[in-house]
């Protein structure tokens, strides 16, 4: 028996993103261009919610757009003065050169690099697909003709020769420096040529600002150019040349542990590639109008975290490697049942890459910032009132566990109380250690801006109303002696009031004049005058409010439903 001969398959992006919104008037039905399908790859779609399976079957287009958030960002030197209240905090912490503060920003590193947040930032990611005959019309395949579906996460790494990395390590420096400057320079044109195109009423015009502009950009372009050219020079010289890697399982059987190995774009058979499951969107075949009804799509959930990890305990995923999926499927000629295996099979077909990504770092401010948690503290007086022995979190203590008793006036007993002399199991009410955690949090907060000039960490810190400032009666007033209880010698203490009076003076002298900064400086403490300036930036944001909220307007004024913009939705015709 012969089989006859089918055309190969192709696995590309949900037809619903052949089209550009933006082109399609609103409400109009379109038909996608297969020739746009042809060329694309499969998608990534964002959701906020750990219920996107059924959100996507319901409505497979409805997810949420990426924004700038979603981009791989680095710090850079900031261009200009900062206004920001962060801003002015980082002076006081920034260190010097040549007598100029060292003012930084965070940015998008102009690569487009796709950023994908960890599902504790609730974030959530689908790879998406449409599995496609290459025919004539661009047709979608027979699901009852694919026989398993499933992607791959592949990484590409290099491996250079240790005396080459001194080399390119300032070369790859510049690259960087310079796309974060082109990005921020074309972002500048933008604005200006919206604002003449405003001012002349649409006439095509320019000025002096954005001549100086364009100008910057064609440097920074050549720079680029140059830098890029001397990778590649490196590149070529010392042979080195990227590899593509797929994570597979340890060959001695060991569980979660396996090992990143080199794999080919495109290989006749999956192997013992690690893969992950591809599911087939079915639509209800009552409604004639679904988007599951004009294609052959397939999704799976995108992995960002794992329990694996090669020998030496490096995760599978982390935030330092560039990662990137590959769609395959394979096809049999004749249907059987799911559970078994395939008679005839007939192959397998590989999509082309998605775009690349990068995992967020566990502690990317934007992502920890999309779910924000409330500890309620407890109210002492009424915790008071029901005071009496309780269950709540209970330590088992085996003999000779450590142990403080004290009398009445405080002091400890006597030295050899030092260690539990027999079994017992104590229990405190969760309301004590919240207390007592929150105590220690808050008297070290200050102490950790001290010692390590931190004075950043406090535009991280949103009340309810807003404030920025550190408590007076900590901030003022704490020292680094007895008060706390911490013993530093003489000459730490020398170097951290050293450090903190020249941030200090260095700030207070660029906002006043020289009488002014001198009497403040021979009035106020070196932190009562950080203070100052912190509570006078908020002062000056309060004056300009917005009338439609209570929040100064411009204010970035954090909320827990920003960036939640669904991506435009199309209508097959």
């Amino acid at each position: 028996m012969t089989h006859p001969i089918e055309r190969d398959w192709m696995i590309v992006a949900p037809w619903w993103r052949w089209t550009d919104p933006a082109t399609v008037p609103a409400g109009t039905p379109v038909t996608p261009d297969p020739a746009k399908g042809r060329l694309s790859t499969p998608i990534f779609q964002k959701y906020d919610s750990a219920s996107l399976v059924t959100d996507f079957m319901k409505d497979p287009q409805r997810c949420l757009t990426f924004v700038d958030d979603d981009l791989v960002h680095a710090v850079r030197a900031r261009s200009g003065a900062s206004t920001s209240k962060a801003g002015k905090l980082f002076r006081i912490t920034a260190s010097t050169q040549s007598g100029a503060v060292v003012d930084q920003e965070y940015v998008p590193d102009g690569t487009d690099t796709r950023k994908i947040f960890l599902n504790t930032h609730k974030r959530f990611y689908l790879a998406v697909c449409d599995v496609r005959c290459d025919g004539p019309g661009f047709p979608k395949v027979a699901r009852n003709k694919i026989c398993q579906a499933g992607f791959v996460v592949r990484r590409r790494t290099l491996t250079a020769p240790g005396n080459a990395l001194d080399e390119v390590k300032p070369i790859v420096k510049r690259l960087t420096t310079s796309r974060s400057k082109l990005a921020r320079v074309n972002e500048l044109s933008e604005i200006e040529q919206l604002a003449l195109s405003e001012a002349t009423g649409g006439k095509t015009t320019t000025s002096a600002k954005l001549e100086s502009l364009l100008k910057t950009r064609a440097s920074l372009q050549d720079l680029l150019a140059t830098e890029r050219d001397r990778f590649d020079a490196w590149v070529k010289r010392f042979n080195v040349v990227p590899q593509l890697q797929g994570w597979f399982p340890s060959p001695k059987g060991f569980a979660n542990v396996g090992y990143w190995g080199t794999v080919s774009e495109s290989p006749d058979a999956l192997g013992t590639e690690s893969s992950f499951p591809l599911y087939p969107l079915i639509p209800d075949q009552n409604d004639p109008d679904h988007d599951g009804q004009f294609g052959t799509i397939y999704f799976g959930l995108l992995p960002v975290s794992s329990h694996d990890c090669d020998e030496t305990g490096r995760a599978r995923f982390d935030d330092q490697e560039y990662y990137e999926v590959r769609c395959w499927v394979t096809r049999h000629l004749v249907p059987h049942d799911p559970d078994q295996p395939c008679p005839c099979p007939d192959g397998i077909f590989w999509s082309r890459p998605t775009r690349p990504y990068k995992l967020a770092p566990h502690f990317d401010l934007a992502g920890t910032s999309n779910q924000p948690i409330t500890i309620q503290l407890p109210d002492l007086n009424a915790l008071a009132a029901q005071a009496k022995p309780t269950l709540g979190v209970g330590f088992a203590k085996p003999p000779g566990s450590l142990m403080l008793q004290t009398s009445t006036d405080g002091t400890p007993k006597k030295k050899d109380s030092g260690r539990s002399a027999s079994f017992e199991i104590c229990f405190f009410p969760i309301p004590l250690i919240t207390i007592v955690a929150t105590f220690v949090f808050q008297l070290f907060l200050p102490v950790v801006m001290f010692v390590f000039q931190l004075w950043w960490m406090l535009a991280l810190k949103f009340c309810i109303p807003p404030e920025i400032e550190v408590g007076a009666a900590i901030s003022a007033e704490i020292g680094l002696g007895g008060q706390i209880g911490i013993k530093a010698d003489v000459d730490l203490d020398a170097e951290i009031e050293a450090r903190i009076d020249g941030a200090v003076q260095l700030s207070v002298n660029k906002a006043f004049d020289p009488a002014t900064a001198a009497s403040l400086l021979a009035t106020y403490s070196p932190i009562a005058l950080a203070n100052l300036e912190v509570g006078a930036s908020s002062a000056a944001a309060a004056t300009d409010t917005d009338p439609d909220t209570t929040a100064p307007a411009g204010a970035d004024v954090p909320s827990a439903v920003a960036n939640l913009d669904y991506e435009p939705e199309v209508t097959h015709a």
